[in-house]
């Protein structure tokens, strides 16, 4: 019990922390992979076109079959992460006592977007008070992305300027930089192209109404484009999860 109470916490010694994410990237895309088989293939499953969570959707024109497994799989994601993001946390309290504590709150945060995501289904279904599981689903992830879009980075500059400015003090591997530049370099080129894709679709939006002719919605016309937005969905949380592995690799042993 002490050595599970232990791990819990974070406090993870190096064959302890291999084994771990090993049983995590295994148990959790084994799930995934599971759940995609099941998807049917009268649906037509893409990243092009289905967003992440339309795996773990039971509405009829998406995995009705086989969405909770996706629901089990994320609920899990997000429970392992924790003592992942722990372990991360004690690997900067020697660097920055305030960035160590404000970076792992958020990827805790994080985690808990990660757990509410598998509990609530993007569904058009009603769930409670009026309210659809999409919407319940649509906070969810955003608690995921604040705490991870913020958290990560943080993390990252905090590193950063540990290496330049008190690289003596804080003998942090460097290569604990590379997963951050990773998820940087991503995360910046899903959002430019989200972000430019707006200013695409007004001025099509505005070019289709003088001319009189229709034009779809800027969800649908960005469809199997590069500014699809489930395009940018799978492949944030597909570098999301390679991040939060490489970077509990990449850490140093702690020693307290």
């Amino acid at each position: 019990m002490d050595n599970i109470a232990r791990l819990l916490k974070g406090d993870f010694k190096p064959r302890e922390l291999r084994r771990y994410l090993v049983f995590e990237i295994v148990f959790f895309w084994g799930l995934i992979f599971q759940c995609w088989r099941i998807f049917p293939e009268e649906n037509n499953f893409s990243i092009m076109t289905h967003t992440f969570s339309f795996l773990g959707s039971f509405d009829s024109h998406r995995n009705p079959d086989g969405w909770w497994l996706f629901t089990i799989a994320m609920v899990f994601w997000g429970m392992a992460t924790v003592p992942v993001a722990l372990y991360i946390q004690r690997c900067f309290r020697s660097i920055s006592d305030w960035s160590a504590r404000i970076g792992g709150g958020l990827l805790l945060t994080g985690a808990l977007g990660i757990v509410l995501v598998g509990l609530f289904p993007d569904s058009r279904a009603i769930a409670m008070a009026n309210w659809p599981w999409g919407e319940l689903h649509k906070i969810a992830a955003l608690v995921l992305v604040v705490g991870f879009l913020i958290g990560i980075p943080l993390l990252g500059v905090t590193l950063l300027k540990a290496r330049f400015t008190a690289r003596a003090k804080h003998p942090i591997h460097a290569r604990m930089l590379w997963p951050y530049l990773f998820f940087s370099v991503v995360s910046g080129v899903a959002l430019a192209f989200l972000i430019r894709w707006e200013f695409l679709y007004a001025g099509m939006k505005t070019a289709a109404e003088r001319s009189g002719t229709g034009i779809g919605s800027s969800w649908t016309e960005a469809m199997g484009t590069r500014y699809s937005f489930p395009l940018w969905d799978n492949l944030f949380l597909y570098t999301l999860f390679i991040t939060l592995v490489w970077l509990a690799f990449a850490a140093p042993r702690i020693k307290e």
